[in-house]
């Protein structure tokens, strides 16, 4: 558990930068009483307790109008980690885009990343869907363009098991991803070599 804490703060701190590395040299976890847990490092103690460990980052590489790297949020409670970078694979929206019925464009999201809008039905449900017809991951964008929180998404009471990764990403970032591939027509965005996602 501390292993992957520490290995999320390392990717957490390579995408803020070189200074950031530099601050945080030579790191070594240490569990604090509450649970909580706290990178020492040369120049003293570094509380994370209020780092979200569950946050991660991913790449687009096209179409160049939104190439950037993005912050997303692990789900809690379903879906599983990501085993290793999902590199060079498509982020294609679901159709219907909420993803709470059948997936019509399954063949083309097999082995990629779903992309799918908030609301309609549980999370669960959007990740049962798109594990059923083979995504890689599952990206779920919020549909309120007021909120400019990252939410924990949390699993259903209906016992479902999900063993994709589902994270969640904010609406801002999720309607600009989606207007820029309707506006291209290419139906996906292409995820880089940093995502971790």
């Amino acid at each position: 558990m501390i292993t992957s804490h520490l290995s999320l703060l390392l990717t957490f701190i390579l995408v803020l930068g070189a200074n950031a590395i530099q601050y945080i040299s030579t790191p070594f976890p240490k569990t604090n009483k509450d649970g909580s847990i706290s990178i020492v490092t040369q120049e003293g103690k570094l509380d994370t307790s209020e780092l979200d460990f569950e946050e991660l980052f991913f790449e687009v590489i096209h179409p160049k109008e939104i190439s950037y790297t993005f912050r997303i949020k692990l789900a809690k409670g379903f879906g599983s980690s990501f085993q290793k970078p999902l590199e060079n694979v498509k982020l294609i929206p679901t159709e219907p885009y909420n993803a709470c019925g059948s997936i019509l464009n399954g063949d083309k999201i097999r082995g990629n990343v779903a992309f799918v809008v908030r609301g309609d039905c549980s999370f669960t449900t959007k990740a049962v869907n798109s594990e059923n017809v083979g995504a890689a991951a599952l990206i779920i964008t919020d549909n309120d363009p007021l909120n400019e929180m990252m939410i924990d998404m949390v699993g259903d009471d209906t016992q479902r098991v999900v063993n994709i990764p589902s994270v969640y990403l904010p609406w801002k970032d999720g309607y600009m991803i989606k207007k820029t591939i309707d506006k291209a027509h290419s139906g996906f965005a292409l995820l880089g070599p940093n995502g971790e996602c």
